[in-house]
């Protein structure tokens, strides 16, 4: 209850900053998808059909009422296409729904998207606990405090539904994965959270994919070779990155990534964002292979310090120099960890390396891409705290033995 108490706080004070600081609306995420939806949920003055339409996105275009509302709104549509699923809509929608209850009113979506995101790190725990039942304080600062997570992860924002969805369909991946037995409820959640990260972001769900099939055929061909079989859909997804262009358009990956990085300056550009980091380009099919440590370190070490330009970077910022720290402490306490753990060690290095590549190679504008790797700096966190030995930390640091009881 703390937490959520603490998130709801969070979520208005992230509300306040775009009120007082950054004021318009019209590129701040935390209102124009908010603005966008309100505008949807006034259709219902001409009755239950035109919002249907809008909300479902059928038959928009058959009925001229939901059409004058669809074009008032100018979030529904990208002006820049990206090569991928256009998620704006999704949370316009989800927004539209809660006005029901809302009636318009914003701090109650800052509550409903703050429950949003505690069912998700709720279940990202669990999850977590249950391969390292002895790093209980560290798991629980990856997930529920890390100011990236806290801040972006508390507003009426897409990032909490992400949360959600992550946390729902891991949960029911690796419960299915260690051969638990499962309720339809569970198997209800599971669907729901693969469904919530398709239309949200579903680009963190392919970021997953070579990790959760490597950990499918793993189970699948006899539990032997783990490394061996974990490693398989990974070089399978560097061949298609060379050989698909020759099979369909659609698998052109450099030439998509190359597309979205172009679409992310052609939006910097026209908000004039003053947060824009040079990344590496993607000139080659290769150049997606060889940019992957700069793109890392780019993504999960911006903003450094000495970019606090604005005043919402420093937490970021802090949170950086908390990284090296712990990967310092990491290295002087260094500990293979138990042969169950590596499973969901292999998955988060690889979500890591491969959300990291992604992101520092097509996100230029610093500010979103501490947004865009918030899902996968929790893995990232926790593989540090996996390889950490506690117990000869704690003698070491003899203090930490009272804090952490």
């Amino acid at each position: 209850m703390g937490v959520f108490v603490l998130k709801i706080l969070v979520g208005f004070g992230l509300a306040w900053l775009y009120t007082d600081h950054y004021t318009n609306r019209r590129t701040g995420d935390a209102f124009r998808f908010f603005d966008d939806a309100q505008i949807m949920y006034s259709s219902l003055d001409d009755g239950i059909a035109p919002y249907a339409k809008l909300v479902s996105g059928i038959g928009i275009q058959e009925d001229s009422v939901a059409l004058s509302y669809y074009y008032r709104m100018t979030h529904l549509e990208r002006p820049f296409y990206q090569g991928f699923f256009n998620d704006n809509a999704t949370i316009i929608r989800l927004n539209a729904v809660v006005m029901l209850a809302s009636r318009g009113h914003y701090h109650v979506h800052t509550v409903f998207w703050c429950f949003f995101s505690i069912i998700g790190l709720t279940a990202l725990t669990r999850l977590l606990l249950s391969f390292f039942p002895r790093k209980k304080w560290g798991i629980i600062c990856a997930v529920f405090l890390l100011p990236t997570v806290l801040f972006w992860g508390s507003g009426v924002l897409k990032e909490p539904i992400l949360i959600m969805g992550l946390g729902l369909f891991l949960e029911g991946f690796f419960k299915w994965w260690r051969g638990e037995p499962s309720t339809k409820f569970a198997v209800f959640t599971t669907i729901l959270g693969f469904i919530i990260l398709l239309y949200t972001k579903g680009y963190v769900l392919q970021c997953m994919m070579p990790a959760l099939i490597g950990l499918s055929l793993f189970n699948f061909i006899g539990k032997k070779k783990f490394w061996l079989t974990f490693a398989t859909p990974h070089l399978l997804v560097v061949a298609l990155i060379f050989i698909g262009p020759h099979i369909s358009d659609g698998l052109k990956v450099a030439e998509l990534m190359n597309l979205k990085q172009e679409a992310f300056y052609n939006v910097a550009e026209a908000s004039q964002s003053g947060s824009i980091t040079e990344l590496p380009s993607i000139d080659s099919n290769l150049s997606v292979i060889l940019n992957l440590p700069e793109a890392n370190f780019i993504t999960y070490f911006s903003p450094r310090p000495w970019e606090w330009t604005k005043v919402i970077f420093i937490p970021p910022a802090l949170e950086n120099l908390a990284l090296v720290f712990c990967i310092l402490i990491m290295i002087w306490n260094f500990k293979l960890p138990p042969k169950f753990q590596w499973a969901m060690i292999a998955f988060s290095l690889s979500f890591v390396i491969v959300l990291g590549g992604l992101t520092g190679q097509v996100v230029p504008v610093v500010g979103a891409i501490v947004r865009y790797k918030l899902p996968s700096l929790i893995f990232l966190f926790v593989v540090i705290f996996a390889f950490t030995d506690e117990a000869l930390l704690v003698r070491r640091l003899p203090i930490l033995k009272r804090i952490l009881k």
